[in-house]
């Protein structure tokens, strides 16, 4: 198995990690095809070999987690020899002597690796300094060799760790350029904790109340000298004493083009936390408003949570990327979902609380559910990662719209049509559109082969369905081309199906106050009576709705709307009869369908010239939607009881 490491390509996944603590996250992340993982670390461990190694090289970061994640990840990915992540691993024996130490280490591992080991050992032997050798991990050793084969350059030397074992660049990061730093906190008490293994090691409840980096190892008779001064004077030596560092640069990309940020659980305060100081990091999540952030708790308390709730960790993540509150970043930009576990069993211990889950300001950041794997106390990441990767990475092709443009009456009416479909813009909305006209003339082939979509004519509105239903088109949009509506409205009207939430965008004229004016003026100029009754019957269909249905359409007779292709397929009349909207109308609010109603421009034609819907009509419309309303339950079929319906020219203009 590889990991993709074309960014672009796959889909970007940033991991916010410490040592351990997310485990189950990067196996799954790595093991997902069709994601380009970085998982961000820093360097701040100084327990244990980690700190021997840190105190004899004077400049360096801490390797320790560095070196468990590459070695996680070569193990998942066998992009090496699992002797050589053995050896890598392997620790030498408590209260070693050097020499017997320096006896065993001179033939443990040989290639590259066996050369940065030697690097070391040479400069160990040269510096006349001491230096444990006691449960030291021999990875440790081997980084530091590399860390002094590669000039000392601290991000370099994660680099070649990381293909050491096989693992591509860019796979594992350091969360800052690079510069030491150092980690210190105050506890509740106002007592000092002057190294990060005190902090990992905190015992009492909800003892770290702050945490800070600083340019160099604290000494005890600094921190005892701060202690006695107070917490505030702790606090306000320690900023003084911030280290020069900054956002590493390769990481501010990689987050820059994530589609995922995830923030992983583990120790917050000695692993996570700081990393979440890094100057610019906090700007730099904020910035990319596309991904996905997720906060994912802790299952099971530890040392330095010990008191602590969900809510607690979510309040101090904040606090720590929006830099201790000197970045006035807006939370959602930080983190868009917060995952917190509910186990679902009566007792409390050990596991974390939830917490005043009803302060969080913003309910729809919050996800609880039972997120352990077992009763393990460790996260179930199919369970976590599972629902954001599928909508992720789930195939995405653009919606297939089906035009039908009925009723044009000659080819130049379509070509106008098509046209101004065209100076709409159509080609710049994400769907795959086709269009249908009616008619048995030809399209110029120059002109059909110009347009940026395909046209096809259809002898009827039958040879339209079977089309839609052949072709497994998505939506259907009805437009009557007559030269009373504009072509440039079925851009808006398709605009709004990129998403695929709507199951109907219609256009209404009575949205366009002064083109239904203009119309009404010209139509029944000479005839008040008769435009009085048509104006309030048109209120009376769309109030008829509103009663029955309990939606009002403003404009129930227009003849530019889009639909969903199953709507129209199942649709109980032919899509151009005189009460298609009626019917598919009545469908739709009867299954409480989401429905958008568009202002379209409408140009008055001449009664002369079009054939208007008569006071009969409208009576029978009415009719059509009362009986839908109490009709059996289900959506009609076009081989039900209307099957036997004639086709009929689209005329719905009143």
């Amino acid at each position: 198995m590889t990991v993709s490491t074309t960014r672009g390509a796959a889909l970007g996944v940033v991991l916010f990690s410490g040592g351990r603590g997310s485990g189950a996250l990067t196996r799954q992340l790595v093991r997902h095809t069709g994601l380009s993982l970085t998982v961000a670390i820093n360097g701040y461990d100084d327990g244990a070999s980690t700190g021997a190694v840190r105190r004899f090289l004077g400049d360096s970061l801490g390797p320790s987690d560095f070196r468990k994640n590459a070695s996680r990840l070569a193990t998942e990915l066998r992009t090496c020899s699992a002797s050589l992540i053995e050896v890598l691993d392997s620790r030498l024996p408590p209260g070693i002597g050097a020499e017997d130490a320096l006896g065993q280490l001179d033939t443990i591992i040989a290639g590259r690796a066996g050369e940065w080991l030697h690097l070391f050992l040479d400069a160990y032997r040269a510096s006349g300094k001491p230096f444990a050798f006691g449960d030291c991990s021999v990875g440790n050793l081997v980084f530091a060799g590399g860390y002094l084969r590669c000039g000392r350059n601290f991000n370099r030397t994660v680099d070649a760790y990381a293909a050491l074992l096989g693992l591509p660049t860019g796979l594992i990061e350091n969360v800052t350029d690079g510069g030491d730093a150092w980690l210190v906190a105050i506890d509740a008490d106002g007592r000092i904790l002057e190294r990060e293994a005190e902090i990992a090691g905190a015992r009492t409840h909800n003892r770290v109340r702050d945490i800070f980096l600083i340019d160099r190892p604290l000494e005890d008779d600094e921190a005892r000298r701060l202690e006695a001064a107070g917490a505030d004077t702790a606090a306000a030596e320690f900023a003084r004493r911030a280290p020069r560092i900054a956002l590493n640069s390769r990481l501010a990309e990689r987050i820059a083009s994530a589609g995922v940020i995830i923030y992983a659980p583990g120790t917050q305060h000695s692993s996570l936390f700081p990393s979440y100081l890094t100057p610019g990091l906090g700007d730099a999540v904020a910035t990319n408003l596309r991904a996905i952030k997720l906060l994912v708790t802790n299952i099971q308390t530890d040392a330095e949570i010990s008191g602590s709730t969900a809510v607690d960790l979510i309040d101090r993540a904040l606090h720590y990327l929006k830099l201790k509150g000197t970045r006035p970043l807006p939370a959602p930009c930080l983190i868009t979902h917060y995952l917190m576990n509910e186990p679902g069993r009566t007792e409390s211990s050990p596991y974390v609380p939830l917490g005043p889950v009803e302060t969080i300001e913003d309910p729809r950041l919050v996800r609880i559910g039972n997120y352990e794997d077992g009763v393990t106390g460790r996260h179930d990441a199919a369970r976590i990662l599972g629902p954001f990767l599928e909508a992720l990475l789930a195939p995405r092709r653009p919606y297939r719209v089906a035009v039908l443009l009925h009723d044009a009456g000659s080819l130049n009416k379509v070509t106008q049509t098509l046209l101004e479909m065209v100076r709409g813009g159509i080609d710049r909305i994400a769907v795959d559109l086709s269009v249908f006209y009616v008619g048995a003339e030809l399209l110029d082939p120059a002109f059909a082969a110009a347009l940026p979509f395909a046209v096809r004519t259809i002898p009827d509105e039958r040879a339209f369905r079977e089309s839609v239903r052949a072709g497994d088109f998505d939506y259907v949009l009805l437009f009557e081309s007559s030269g009373m509506y504009r072509g440039e409205d079925l851009v808006g009207l398709a605009s709004h199906l990129t998403v695929g939430r709507l199951d109907a965008v219609w256009g209404s004229r009575r949205l366009s106050v002064r083109d239904i004016h203009e119309s009404y003026r010209m139509r029944y100029r000479g005839n008040v009576l008769l435009g009085a009754v048509s104006y309030a019957g048109s209120h009376a269909l769309s109030l008829a709705y509103l009663m029955l249905y309990g939606r009002y359409i403003s404009d129930t007779l227009s003849a530019v709307r889009a639909i969903r292709a199953t709507d129209a397929l199942e649709a109980a009349v032919p899509l151009t009869h005189k009460r298609a909207n009626q019917h598919l109308l009545s469908a739709l609010l009867r299954r409480r369908a989401e429905i958008l109603e568009l202002p379209v421009s409408f140009y008055p034609i001449s009664p002369e010239r079009v054939k208007r819907t008569t006071p009969l009509e409208g009576l029978l419309s009415l009719v059509t939607i009362v009986w839908r309303r109490f009709a059996s339950a289900g959506r009609p079929r076009t081989t039900g009881v209307n099957a036997h319906l004639p086709q009929m020219n689209t005329d719905t203009h009143r």
